[in-house]
């Protein structure tokens, strides 16, 4: 097949299209949420590697794709853990409840302390959270709040979990200013998809 047909076939597209539109994803979620046999994702997705049209970044658990060039190091990073469960609660709950307790944090996941710090230190060896001792309690902050929130709510459809929709609907009522900007992502984003595919078929 010659280079400017790679994504002729309507499979590949589909697949193409969603990673645009969703990123970070590893090939059991996009095998999931297309409704598409795992062993039809792999071939795709290695040949959209190999062509160049995608990459790949491995997390401690998953290889996680995207489209070449669309998504920066800095975002990636934070996408591959909000595609996490119990890191993206974390982070929710951080962003609406800044300088927690490591107590109030247990309390909200509802894990062991032990667990709860496994994720905590994670978190906070990527430099997503910061901590603040103060005497034998810790309280946990984001680093960036903007850019995490931003990320979060350019790519809300994504996460397909009501606690996200519902940060989103919290965090735009107390932020305005993000509405306008996350409409003119969104749209971007719909765009970006329609023409590259178009770009990629001549």
């Amino acid at each position: 097949m010659a280079e400017e047909d790679v994504l002729g076939l309507k499979t590949r597209r589909k697949i193409y299209n969603h990673i645009l539109r969703h990123p970070g994803l590893h090939e059991r979620e996009l095998s999931r949420q297309l409704d598409i046999p795992l062993g039809t994702i792999d071939y795709h997705l290695f040949y959209l590697k190999k062509k160049g049209i995608l990459t790949v970044k491995s997390d401690e658990r998953f290889s996680r794709y995207y489209v070449s060039g669309e998504v920066g190091i800095k975002d990636k990073k934070v996408l591959a853990v909000l595609r996490q469960k119990v890191s993206r609660k974390i982070v929710i709950f951080l962003l609406l409840n800044p300088h927690s307790l490591h107590r109030d944090i247990c309390k909200y996941l509802g894990l062991a302390r032990s667990t709860t710090s496994f994720h905590l230190n994670k978190l906070s060896d990527l430099e997503i959270i910061l901590r603040i001792e103060i005497g034998r309690e810790t309280k946990y902050y984001i680093k960036e709040v903007n850019h995490v929130s931003d990320i979060l709510i350019t790519y809300q459809k994504s996460f397909f979990d009501d606690a996200v929709d519902r940060f989103v609907d919290s965090w735009l009522e107390m932020h305005p200013r993000y509405l306008r900007k996350t409409k003119k992502k969104e749209r971007d984003l719909s765009l970006l998809s329609l023409f590259e595919t178009l770009q990629l078929r001549r």
